[in-house]
């Protein structure tokens, strides 16, 4: 259970936390997916648990997207 909480957290709190910080697009989605590949050993996860990240991943991104389209209209 613990797993799931992690695998579904984890990946948008990243997401966030590297748009604000970089302030791109696509850059974030790579360092993430690495993160989770490299660090957490995602290739030999269970399946459900890789959707699960994935999943999570898309909704960081789509979070990350609102965020930077915020901020593009702050700086016109």
């Amino acid at each position: 259970m613990v797993e799931v909480l992690l695998a579904a957290l984890l990946p948008i709190v990243l997401q966030l936390l590297f748009n604000r910080v970089l302030f791109s697009k696509y850059l974030p989605v790579m360092i993430t997916l690495l993160i989770l590949l490299f660090a957490f050993d995602g290739l030999n996860q269970p399946v459900y648990l890789q959707a699960t990240a994935l999943c999570s991943v898309l909704a960081g991104y789509w979070l990350g997207l609102n965020i930077h389209k915020k901020q593009a209209r702050k700086m016109k």
